[in-house]
């Protein structure tokens, strides 16, 4: 399993980087018995992208979800988390859940 190591040079928003943020999560895998950590880089999502997100998402929410990612994650992190997501489809609901929660929409119990 690849891990993107934390880019917190990165992190401060200026033009060359557009603002990333690490985002990171950990879980166990219990079939391989190890610990898993990820972390990826995304720049805030625009209204146009939730909105894109939203539209779609009753169609497809997987492909809604991963469209969200691709648009928004960081150019480098991209081919990691690619291969991340093929080992653990999971990761991709994950990742776009919080990017959503991080620009205030929440689940509201739906």
């Amino acid at each position: 399993m690849s891990t993107t190591p934390k880019h917190s040079d990165d992190d401060t928003p200026t033009p060359e980087t557009g603002g990333y943020a690490t985002f990171e999560h950990s879980w166990t895998d219990r079939w391989a018995d190890t610990e898993v950590s990820v972390s990826y880089r995304f720049r805030r999502p625009t209204p146009t992208h939730i909105k894109r997100m939203q539209a779609t998402a009753h169609r497809n929410p997987a492909q809604a979800a991963r469209a969200l990612i691709l648009d928004v994650i960081h150019p480098d992190d991209k081919p990691t988390f690619q291969s991340d997501a093929e080992t653990y489809p999971g990761i991709v609901t994950t990742m776009s859940a919080a990017l959503i929660k991080a620009v205030g929409l929440g689940d509201l119990g739906n």
